[in-house]
């Protein structure tokens, strides 16, 4: 009779399970709403209103009106107008683009793949030399380029060192050919960190007994940087690789803060945010960017899974 008492007690007193949501669980759901929420009104709800302006027509009022019959690809006839009419500026605004490619994909990550991979080996002070290289990718640009303008300026550090051999750093920005190099240093400089910080992420993913195996086995370093490293990170590679490539279309502000008197460094990105910022119609400008992606996402997709078959994919 008392054991019967005993098990009812503890059936009374079994606890009830808890239908609420773990702290953890809603911290989450916070965090990933907002982001989720952003990505939709700043990405997905700005470019679909980008391909609905496409195609429609400004009207004096100040409203737009859909474009229908023959005049539905009226704002991409006018491109061809424009490109017709001023053959030399839409060459330059390409070929200034095209140069951002070439400096992100076969100098900024080259480079950026080297010093990773020192940093990688745990080199002294790698983790000194990770906040250095991070440290240009969180500070805005219009800081940025201000420090950079200032340092390679008359009174700036290395100003006096180009007049020690006999360059005037005041013309550094005024001319085509100079303006264009001293921007194309500064993406490399500004852009470097962001490349070093996804490729030691990615390198830090290589299992440890696979290094060590090389380590036993003598492989030198050089070796062990292009036949195992390259390989096993190859995915993070590609992945800058596509970023850079797009370079093409996201560089706009950089030649306007850095030269802003020199409109032939201006890149196809920075066409459009002026014509989306002086003017009010927003339809041309929209239409040219839509544009340029149609012509640019094949280009990209075609080099991603070109890539893709270099190396295969490793899981690990």
């Amino acid at each position: 009779m008392t054991k019967i008492v005993v098990e009812q007690n503890n059936t009374t007193k079994r606890p009830r399970k808890r239908r609420f949501l773990k702290a953890s669980t809603v911290f989450v759901i916070v965090m990933l709403s907002y982001s989720v929420l952003h990505f939709l009104l700043m990405w997905v709800g700005v470019n679909f209103n980008s391909i609905l302006l496409s195609f429609k027509s400004f009207n004096r009022n100040g409203t737009y009106s859909w474009l229908s019959g023959d005049r539905f690809f009226e704002n991409f006839q006018m491109i061809f107008t424009n490109i017709s009419k001023d053959v030399d500026n839409y060459k330059s605004m390409l070929l200034s683009s095209l140069a951002f490619f070439v400096v992100s994909c076969f100098v900024t990550l080259p480079i950026a793949l080297f010093f990773s991979y020192f940093i990688f080996k745990k080199i002294l002070g790698n983790g000194f030399f990770k906040v250095i290289f991070f440290l240009p990718s969180i500070i805005p640009l219009i800081i940025l380029t201000t420090i950079y303008s200032i340092s390679v300026g008359d009174n700036g550090p290395v100003g006096q060192l180009l007049k020690v051999f006999g360059l005037n750093p005041a013309n550094l920005f005024l001319t085509h050919q100079s303006s264009s190099w001293m921007i194309w240093i500064f993406c490399v400089w500004a852009g470097i960190g962001y490349d070093v910080i996804l490729l030691t992420a990615g390198m830090s993913r290589i299992p440890r007994d696979i290094l060590e195996s090389c380590k036993m086995d003598g492989v030198p370093s050089f070796f062990e940087f292009l036949r195992i490293v390259i390989p096993l990170t190859w995915s993070t590679i590609t992945t800058l690789f596509i970023f850079g490539m797009m370079s093409v279309f996201t560089v706009f502000l950089q030649p306007w803060y850095l030269a802003p008197k020199v409109n032939t460094t201006w890149t196809i990105g920075t066409n459009i945010y002026f014509a989306s910022k002086t003017g009010r119609a927003l339809n041309a400008p929209a239409a040219l960017g839509l544009f340029y992606s149609i012509i640019g996402a094949p280009i990209i997709v075609g080099t991603r899974a070109l890539l893709n078959r270099f190396f295969g994919e490793v899981s690990y």
